[in-house]
C-alpha cells in the first residue's frame, strides 16, 4: 500500500526510522540546551538512516530558513571564535536533520510518531510527579523539574504534549477505540504535572493555544458549538491541574505532605476514568462551564503558592530592554553567540546571570544579527500559512509564545517534540530525491563527524 507521501506505509523497515525519531526525542530530554558529544552522535545516527533514503517530502519555506539560520549561526561563531565549533550549530543542526527525517515517514508512520511522542511527554511528567511525592515526604517540595532539569522548560514541553494529545485524539481512526482510551488516560498526568512545575510563562503560553484554538474552531462550528468544545477543553484543565496544585499545597503548606501520596492514587484513578469523565462533560454542559471556570480558582491559588513569579516577569522585560540595546551593534552577524551574558556582565545594568535572553527572536537578533532572526520569523509565518489542524495551530502559538517570555527555543527536546508532533503530509511539500537527499544528509553527516572530533580533542 502507497501512501500520499509516495511511501510504502506500515512496513517494519518505515517504522524503525519513527523509532530512530523518537529514541532521539528521548536522549535529548535529558540534555537539556545541549551536550555536543552526545548531540554529534544522535545527529550521525539519524544521518546514516536518511542518506540511503529514496525519496524525501519537505516544506522549501521552512528548511531553506533552517539552513540560512545555521549558515548565518556559523559563520557568527566563526568571527567570533575563529571556529564554527564554539556555538549554537553543534546543538542546534539536529533540529534541521530531525525535520528532514521526519520527511521520509510516511502517514502512517507520522500518526505513530506523534502518538509515542505524546506517550513520552506522559512518561516525563509521570516521572516527575513520583518523584515530587517522594521528596515532599521525606524532604521538602520544590517546583517539579523531572529529568528535564528545569520546572519553565518542563512546563513548556508538557504544554505542547497536551496539545499533542488533544490533535491525536481528534485523529484518531474509528475502530482504535482501546488506543484512544489510553492516550485520554494521559491527559490527566500531563496536566497535573505542568500544574507541578508552577512555570506561570507556560501557563500564559497554555492560556494564548487555547485562545487560538478557539478562534480556529469558530471558523467550522457555531459559537454555541464552539463555547460548549472550549468548556469542555477548559474543565479538562482545570480538573487535572487542579489535582497538582492541591498536590503542591499538601505538600508545601501543611504538616502532612503524606496525603500527596493520597492525591497521586486520586491522580490513577482519576486517569483510568477520564474516559469517563469526558462523556460526563458532554453530557452535562452547564457542569462543564462551572468546572472550566474553576480554573480562575486554580490559577488564583497557582499565583499565591508563587508569588515571585510577577517579579520575575518583571525581570524578563529589563532583560529583554537590555537586550534590545546590543541588536544594533552588529546587525548582520551579532555581537557573537553565548556574548550577551559577557557583555551584560560589565555594562553597568543589571547582572541577570543568564545565558539567553528571555526573548528568543531578540536573543538571535542580538547574537546572530538580524538576518538570522529573519529566518526564524519566516518558519513561524510559513507555518500560520500552512494548511493544519485548530489543535495544531494552537500547539505552536503555544511554544512561539513561550519563547517571547522565555527561552525554549534553545531546549533541543522541546523544539523537538514540536517538530514531531507537528510534522503532517500536504500537497504543497516538495519531493526531492536520489542524489539531492544523499547531499543533505552526506553534508550534515560531515559536520557531525566535525562537532563530534572537536569535542573529544
Amino acid at each position: 500500500m502507497i501512501d500520499n507521501t509516495g511511501h510504502k506505509a506500515g512496513s517494519l523497515l518505515e517504522y524503525y526510522k519513527a523509532v530512530l525519531l523518537l529514541l532521539a526525542l528521548f536522549m535529548l530530554t535529558f540534555i537539556g540546551v545541549g551536550n555536543i558529544t552526545f548531540v554529534a552522535l544522535i545527529g550521525l545516527i539519524l544521518c546514516i538512516a536518511g542518506i540511503g533514503q529514496k525519496i524525501i517530502r519537505i516544506d522549501v519555506w521552512i528548511v531553506a530558513p533552517l539552513l540560512m539560520y545555521n549558515g548565518i549561526s556559523m559563520v557568527s561563531s566563526y568571527v567570533t571564535y575563529g571556529n564554527i565549533y564554539d556555538g549554537f550549530a553543534p546543538m542546534q543542526m539536529i533540529l534541521l536533520t530531525i525535520y528532514l527525517l521526519a520527511g521520509s515517514l510516511g502517514s502512517g508512520e507520522i500518526r505513530w510518531l506523534k502518538r509515542a511522542s505524546v506517550v513520552w511527554a506522559a512518561i516525563v511528567s509521570a516521572v516527575g510527579i513520583c518523584e515530587f511525592v517522594y521528596l515532599a515526604i521525606v524532604q521538602s517540595a520544590s517546583r517539579m523539574e523531572s529529568i528535564m532539569g528545569n520546572p519553565n522548560a518542563l512546563g513548556i514541553f508538557l504544554v505542547i504534549g497536551w496539545f499533542a494529545l488533544m490533535d491525536c485524539n481528534e485523529e484518531q481512526p474509528i475502530g482504535k477505540y482501546r488506543n484512544k482510551l489510553f492516550l485520554q488516560s494521559l491527559e490527566p498526568i500531563l496536566l497535573s504535572g505542568l500544574a507541578l512545575t508552577l512555570s506561570m510563562g507556560s501557563f500564559v503560553a497554555m492560556a494564548a493555544g487555547v485562545v487560538v484554538m478557539a478562534l480556529y474552531e469558530k471558523r467550522r462550528a457555531s459559537w454555541q458549538k464552539t463555547l460548549a468544545y472550549l468548556g469542555r477543553v477548559l474543565a479538562k484543565a482545570s480538573y487535572g491541574m487542579g489535582i497538582g496544585i492541591l498536590m503542591y499545597i499538601a505538600a508545601d503548606k501543611t504538616d502532612a505532605p503524606w496525603l500527596c501520596f493520597v492525591l497521586l492514587i486520586y491522580l490513577v484513578a482519576a486517569a483510568l476514568y477520564w474516559h469517563r469523565f469526558e462523556d460526563f462533560l458532554t453530557a452535562y454542559k452547564g457542569m462543564a462551564n462551572i468546572i472550566a471556570a474553576s480554573g480562575l480558582v486554580v490559577a488564583v491559588m497557582a499565583v499565591l503558592i508563587r508569588p515571585s513569579a510577577i517579579s520575575t516577569f518583571t525581570e524578563r522585560i529589563e532583560m529583554i530592554r537590555n537586550g534590545l540595546g546590543y541588536i544594533t551593534k552588529n546587525p548582520l552577524l551579532g555581537i557573537g553567540p553565548y556574548q550577551w551574558r559577557v557583555l551584560n556582565l560589565f555594562d553597568g545594568d543589571k547582572y541577570f546571570n543568564t545565558w539567553h535572553i528571555h526573548n528568543a527572536l531578540i536573543h538571535v537578533g542580538v547574537e546572530l544579527g538580524l538576518v538570522a532572526m529573519a529566518m526564524l520569523v519566516i518558519i513561524v509565518i510559513r507555518f500560520y500559512r500552512k494548511k493544519s489542524s485548530a489543535v495544531q495551530k494552537s500547539e505552536f502559538t503555544a511554544f512561539f509564545a513561550h519563547n517571547l517570555i522565555d527561552a525554549s527555543f534553545f531546549y533541543l527536546s522541546i523544539v523537538s517534540l514540536v517538530i514531531m508532533t507537528e510534522k503532517d503530509t500536504e500537497n504543497s511539500e516538495t519531493a526531492i530525491s536520489g542524489i539531492a537527499t544523499k547531499l543533505f544528509f552526506g553534508g550534515i553527516a560531515v559536520l557531525f563527524a566535525y562537532f563530534l572530533y572537536c569535542s573529544l580533542i
